[in-house]
């Protein structure tokens, strides 16, 4: 009964993944693979093209979209969400067990889970790969809540002894940063060659990866789960440029085109052929504000000033072509359990420029805005807010720097502005709120690497990840978003929506509002 009680409650508690990861930037254009137009029998090959390439493929250093969704088609987790975000499921582990005040789970491995070499998942790797993702240099650390120490209880067991009670600690678990690697295969290698060279734990092996051009992906004959891939075959072209991603998809020179542009949603609707896909992102894009570097970020009437001066349905208009939403909290979109618009901070530039006057830069300032190069959302957003917080004087830079360089400013704290586009995994906010909220002391990100910090906003989430009323974590969700709206240590701007199309012998794919994808779950007639 405990089990079958744990399993309720896990399912009931589900959360939200990561807002650190971000709108990656698109590598460079694909190299013409004309193998991807043929068949190798049975299911095929599945050619899909997707605006950018991978960075690494080591989860522990991973926090860009792109590459962390390329790398959830390769690597097993412990659990694994539905694809609405609204269920946990097991996926690795075939059972789990909490103890009476949920500060112990023990899972069960599948017996018969293997590797891309056909070597056996055991408890030592899992024990092995989620302690090294802990590791102070590690970039998932933060996804390590309630500071689980693991045991290793026999070949296909592992136990978890939490540091305070967490009834949503499962959940966590399905993060990209919960991969599981073997441990015998990086003392082979080393560890630094599992960016390039990974191992395989999960549906798909890695079988080729042509930098900036063509990934290949081959299904695992060691994958334990009764959703095997279908197709022999998995090509994703890096197509950078928008157009040639449609042009290709209309052509049927590949099965899938994902990022479609907004301004080509419509038009591709009608294409013979093609099925297109939309769907709200469980996502906001954002402008972290650095306390640290700008010293009128500190203020909180500047950056409530900047709030306000910030007009979000134009750019909802304008950037998304009204294919998206105002962001009126700090959770990720209105889909997300406790959500509340009651606090919205609207447009008025009037109410802008009197905050501007009362506050410590009555005479404005100069800021640089770091955004991902090649990233069209990101750029057409910055011009936009370039021009509105010119009119409170605040005079912004705007500076595109690829991927790598963007991810270290950010983590490393040496930006003044940033564009971000963090999504959930799951519609709970418990898991986003330690990474905008908490201090690194605390198990956090430095409040987003923004030097932000309020005592209350931490109780509050802390309270509510271990409430089991439903009623009353609302109470304290409301009072979170209150608190965050007014202190606004981020400019939280708009929720986009993930566009895709596909041929239309191609069945069983999407973009899941979480924005995780899974190849494995599509089937391509011939």
């Amino acid at each position: 009964m405990r089990r079958i009680a744990s399993w309720i409650l896990a399912m009931l508690m589900i959360c939200m993944v990561v807002a650190g990861c971000t709108q990656p930037v698109p590598a460079a254009p694909a190299a013409d693979v004309a193998a991807d137009a043929a068949s190798s029998g049975g299911g095929g090959i599945l050619t899909v093209a997707r605006s950018a390439d991978v960075n690494l493929w080591d989860p522990k250093y991973t926090n860009d979209n792109n590459s962390l969704w390329a790398q959830t088609q390769i690597f097993a987790t412990l659990m694994q969400n539905s694809p609405d975000g609204k269920e946990l499921r097991p996926w690795l582990a075939e059972s789990l067990e909490f103890n009476e005040d949920a500060t112990e789970v023990v899972f069960k491995l599948h017996d018969d889970a293997k590797f891309c070499d056909g070597s056996p998942i055991t408890a030592e790797d899992v024990k092995w790969s989620l302690d090294r993702g802990k590791e102070p240099d590690s970039a998932v650390s933060w996804q390590f809540f309630s500071n689980p120490e693991i045991e290793i209880v026999d070949d296909l067991t592992v136990k978890f002894t939490l540091d305070r009670p967490n009834v949503a600690f499962p959940n966590y678990l399905t993060l990209w940063g919960m991969s599981i690697l073997s441990k015998k295969y990086a003392e082979e290698v080393g560890t630094e060659a599992l960016s390039e060279k990974p191992l395989g734990s999960g549906p798909y092996c890695l079988d080729q990866w042509d930098k900036g051009q063509l990934i290949v992906l081959k299904p695992n004959p060691g994958y334990w789960g009764d959703d095997a891939s279908t197709v022999d075959e998995v090509h994703l072209r890096v197509v950078q440029d928008d157009n040639a991603r449609v042009l290709q998809v209309q052509t049927g020179e590949v099965d899938i085109a994902l990022d479609i542009p907004y301004a080509q949603v419509e038009a591709l609707k009608g294409a013979p052929g093609v099925e297109v896909g939309i769907d709200t992102l469980y996502g906001t894009a954002a402008l972290p504000l650095n306390q640290r570097t700008v010293p009128q970020f500190a203020d909180k009437t500047v950056r409530q000033a900047m709030a306000y001066a910030i007009d979000r349905q134009a750019l909802v208009d304008a950037v998304l072509l009204g294919q998206g939403e105002v962001a009126k909290s700090p959770f990720y979109g209105p889909a997300i359990l406790y959500w509340t618009g009651d606090f919205e901070i609207p447009y008025d530039l009037e109410k802008a420029k009197q905050l501007m006057a009362e506050s410590s830069a009555p005479d404005g300032f100069a800021t640089e805005l770091i955004i991902p190069s090649g990233d069209t959302l990101a750029s057409q957003t910055a011009v936009i807010l370039k021009d509105q917080l010119a009119q409170i004087n605040i005079d912004v830079t705007i500076t595109p720097v690829e991927s790598g360089t963007w991810w270290e400013m950010w983590s490393g704290g040496t930006y003044q502005m940033l564009y971000k586009l963090g999504t959930n995994d799951v519609i709970d906010p418990a898991e986003n709120l330690p990474f905008d909220f908490w201090s690194i002391e605390e198990g956090g990100s430095d409040a987003a690497f923004t030097g932000f910090y309020n005592g209350r906003i931490v109780e509050l989430s802390k309270m509510a990840e271990r409430e089991f009323d439903s009623a009353k974590r609302a109470e304290l969700y409301r009072e979170l978003q209150q608190i965050a709206m007014d202190e606004v240590p981020q400019l939280w701007l708009f929720h986009p929506s993930n566009r895709w199309a596909t041929r239309d012998n191609v069945e069983g794919f999407s973009v899941f509002p979480t924005g995780l994808h899974r190849f494995w779950l599509a089937s391509k007639t011939q």
